[in-house]
C-alpha cells in the first residue's frame, strides 16, 4: 500500500473516530479553545455535533453504548441517555440530605419525592376545584407585584394569535429549577391535558460541562419527551464566576471575560430551542440576599435577557421583585392577600420555599396562558358535558 492510500486510511479513521466521540472531543474543544483565536472553529465544532445528533447512527450508538454499560462496571451509570430511576431508598436519603437544616445548599443528585417535601416545607393546599374558584389554573399565592420588565413582556406574544395548548412542559436548570418545579407540580395538575417534565440538575450550571454538559442534556431530553414548551432557570452557580469590575476584552482578543463566555454558552443552549422551533421560557432569578453575589446575578440576568431576544422561540422573564420588599430590597417574608407573613426564601438567601416558588410559577402560568391556549380540567369537563345537558 502507498504511502498515499495509508495516509488516506488513517484519516479517514480518524475522522470517524473523532464522530463517534463527538460529545467527548466537543467538551474537549468547549474547555480548552472556546476562549482563544479559534472560537469560531469551536462553533463549527458545535455545529457538527448537533448534525451528529439527529442521524439515525447516532441513536443507535447510543443504544448500543448503553447495552454495553453492564459490562463496564456501570462506568456508563452518568451517561444521560442510559439513565434509570434511583432506587426507592436512595430516593428517601436524598431527601433527608435536602432537608438537612444544616446543609447550606441543596445537594441531592436525585429526584426529589415533591409530596413528601411539600408535607414538610408548607401544609397542604386544597386543590382548585375543592376552593370552588372560577376558571384560573393558577394557584393561591402571596401576593407580590410585577416588575416593570414583566409588564412589559406581558403585553406581547411569541405568535400573533395563541397557539395550541402544549402537551408537554419541560423544566431544565439548576436546583432552583427544581424548586420552581414542586409549584409548577399542583398548577399543572389542574390543567388539561398537559404532562409536565421535571429534568433539574443540583449544582449545574453553564460553567462546568464536565461536571453537567447542560447543551448535551437538553438534546437527549428533547428527543426523549419531544416537549411542546421548555422552561428554563439557572444561573445560581454562574453567577458566582463574574467579576462586576472587570472590563471587556478588545475587540479580537483572544481572550475573554466570564460574562462573554456565559454570552455564548447562553446562545449555544438557546439556539438548540430555535432549531427546533421549540417556545421557551426563561426564569430569571430573583433577588438575592447577599449584596456582592446580587450584583453578579444582576449582570447574569442582563446576558440571558439579551440573548433571548436574539431568539423569536425564547421569551425571558424577569423576577427580580416578585420576591422582594415594598422597597425593592430582599425580603425572606411577604404578606399573603390576607397581610399574613410567610417565608419566601431560604436560610441560604439563595433558594426560595414552596410559597415563593408559587410566585414565580404563578408569574410563567400567566405569560404562558397569553401565549397559548390552557383549559383548567373542569372547564373541560364543564365543555365535554354541556352537549348531554342541552341536545
Amino acid at each position: 500500500m502507498s504511502w498515499k492510500k495509508a495516509c488516506l486510511v488513517y484519516l479517514i479513521a480518524l475522522v470517524v473516530t473523532m464522530l463517534i466521540n463527538i460529545e467527548k472531543v466537543s467538551v474537549w474543544v468547549d474547555d480548552r479553545l472556546a476562549d482563544g483565536p479559534v472560537s469560531a472553529g469551536v462553533r463549527q465544532v458545535r455545529r457538527v455535533r448537533n448534525l451528529w445528533r439527529e442521524t439515525e447512527l447516532a441513536a443507535s450508538w447510543r443504544q448500543l453504548d448503553c447495552a454495553m454499560a453492564p459490562y463496564f462496571d456501570e462506568t456508563y451509570k452518568n451517561n444521560l441517555a442510559c439513565r434509570e430511576e434511583p432506587a426507592s431508598h436512595a430516593a428517601e436519603q436524598a431527601l433527608r440530605e435536602r432537608l438537612d437544616p444544616n446543609q447550606p445548599l441543596l445537594k441531592p443528585d436525585e429526584p426529589v419525592d415533591a409530596d413528601n417535601l411539600l408535607a414538610v416545607l408548607s401544609p397542604p393546599r386544597p386543590s382548585l376545584a375543592d376552593e370552588g374558584e372560577a376558571a384560573s389554573p393558577l394557584p393561591a399565592v402571596p401576593a407580590a407585584k410585577p416588575s416593570p420588565a414583566n409588564a412589559d413582556l406581558a403585553g406581547q406574544s411569541l405568535t400573533q394569535g395563541k397557539a395550541p395548548a402544549p402537551h408537554r412542559v419541560l423544566v431544565v436548570g439548576d436546583s432552583l429549577a427544581i424548586g420552581l418545579s414542586l409549584s409548577l407540580r399542583r398548577s399543572v395538575a389542574e390543567l388539561d391535558g398537559v404532562e409536565l417534565i421535571e429534568e433539574g440538575k443540583v449544582s449545574s450550571g453553564l460553567a462546568n460541562p464536565k461536571y453537567y454538559d447542560w447543551g448535551k442534556a437538553l438534546r437527549v431530553f428533547i428527543d426523549k419527551y419531544k416537549p411542546d414548551v421548555v422552561v428554563i432557570m439557572m444561573g445560581a452557580n454562574d453567577a458566582k464566576y463574574i467579576n462586576v469590575n472587570e472590563k471587556p476584552r478588545a475587540p479580537g482578543s483572544p481572550n475573554k471575560t466570564w460574562p462573554e463566555v456565559f454570552s455564548m454558552r447562553v446562545e449555544d443552549f438557546l439556539s438548540v430551542l430555535q432549531e427546533k422551533n421549540i417556545r421557551n421560557y426563561w426564569i430569571g432569578l430573583p433577588i438575592m440576599g447577599d449584596a456582592p453575589y446580587a450584583k453578579q446575578v444582576q449582570i447574569m440576568n442582563d446576558i440571558v435577557m439579551a440573548e433571548c431576544a436574539k431568539y423569536k422561540s425564547s421569551r425571558y422573564l424577569d423576577t427580580w421583585s416578585l420576591l422582594a420588599d415594598d422597597q425593592g430590597g430582599y425580603a425572606t417574608f411577604l404578606a399573603n392577600e390576607k397581610g399574613v407573613k410567610i417565608k419566601v426564601r431560604a436560610n441560604d438567601k439563595v433558594h426560595f420555599t414552596v410559597a415563593g416558588g408559587d410566585i414565580l410559577a404563578q408569574s410563567f402560568l400567566t405569560a404562558l396562558t397569553r401565549d397559548v391556549e390552557i383549559v383548567p380540567k373542569k372547564q373541560a369537563g364543564a365543555a365535554a358535558a354541556s352537549p348531554a345537558a342541552h341536545p
